[in-house]
């Protein structure tokens, strides 16, 4: 079991979470717990992130309006039952090997 957890929050634009998430997945073992904040994304980005959790589980927490990345990284720290949390965001592109 991990002791970290990775909570992805949303910034400014929606466009990149899907690829985002894909690469952060191909980048860290499946064991590592993954909380993915979606607030306010439309509707085409909330179906696909339902068809990523069919490959690859993750705590989605799907809200109707947005947030700020510190609402939303709060709001995903009361789904963390690890030791340590790393705060990303939704747009970024992940290298393998680097947590």
């Amino acid at each position: 079991m991990s002791l970290t957890t990775i909570i992805v929050s949303p910034r400014e634009r929606y466009s990149s979470l899907i690829y985002s998430l894909k690469s952060l997945f191909a980048s860290v073992d499946t064991s590592v717990p993954i909380v993915v904040v979606d607030a306010g994304s439309p509707e085409s980005v909330r179906h696909d992130i339902e068809k990523l959790k069919l490959i690859r589980p993750f705590k989605h927490i799907q809200l109707d309006y947005p947030l700020v990345p510190n609402e939303a990284r709060n709001l995903g720290v009361k789904h963390v039952k690890t030791e340590y949390i790393i705060f990303t965001d939704n747009d970024i592109e992940y290298l393998p090997n680097w947590p």
